[in-house]
């Protein structure tokens, strides 16, 4: 599978939500990627620590989040593929404190923000691997982290890579 309208998706949509012209609708984040959202779960949390693992999770004890969305969905494409997206979007105080975050969390292997169980979805528990992974931070206080793993389907790792840099501009629910 290419990757070409995902990659224009994503560039669209980093200019639209750059540009202050608004939060981008969901559906339109992904129409023109050939992707469809077909199921999805989201969840609110006041900290952080109980919700991670790793030097994500030590961080996190010392410099606590204000608040913590978590969000798990699934995409499918005209020929039955399935993608299992997790977004996260991690709030602090200050902005060095997300900074902070963002820094260590995007080291593959130290951690990371628990995803939501497949179960919410009816599904079983995707193991993420942070991969195929992008972060960004947003409002200066909150980072927002995206993963995705194929469920099912042809997709190479550089169309989840494309994927997981649309996902990071879901909007917040």
């Amino acid at each position: 599978m290419g990757s070409g309208g995902l990659i224009a998706t994503a560039a669209l949509t980093g200019a639209v939500v750059a540009g202050g012209l608004g939060v981008p609708d969901p559906d339109d984040i992904w129409s023109d990627t050939g992707l469809r959202v077909v199921d999805q779960a989201t969840r609110s949390d006041g900290e952080c620590v109980p919700h991670s693992f790793g030097q994500v999770r030590e961080l996190l004890a010392t410099t606590p989040c204000v608040a913590l969305d978590r969000m798990l969905f699934t995409l499918s494409d005209d020929r039955g593929g399935t993608i299992v997206v997790f977004v996260a979007w991690v709030e602090f105080d200050d902005p060095a404190q997300a900074r902070e975050f963002k820094r260590v969390e995007d080291i593959h292997g130290t951690g990371d923000i628990t995803p939501l169980s497949g179960s919410l979805l009816l599904m079983e528990d995707v193991p993420f691997s942070a991969v195929n992974y992008e972060s960004d931070v947003l409002d200066d206080v909150t980072v927002v982290v995206a993963e995705t793993e194929a469920v099912s389907g042809g997709f190479t790792a550089g169309y989840l890579d494309d994927t997981a840099r649309v996902a990071v501009r879901t909007p917040r629910p």
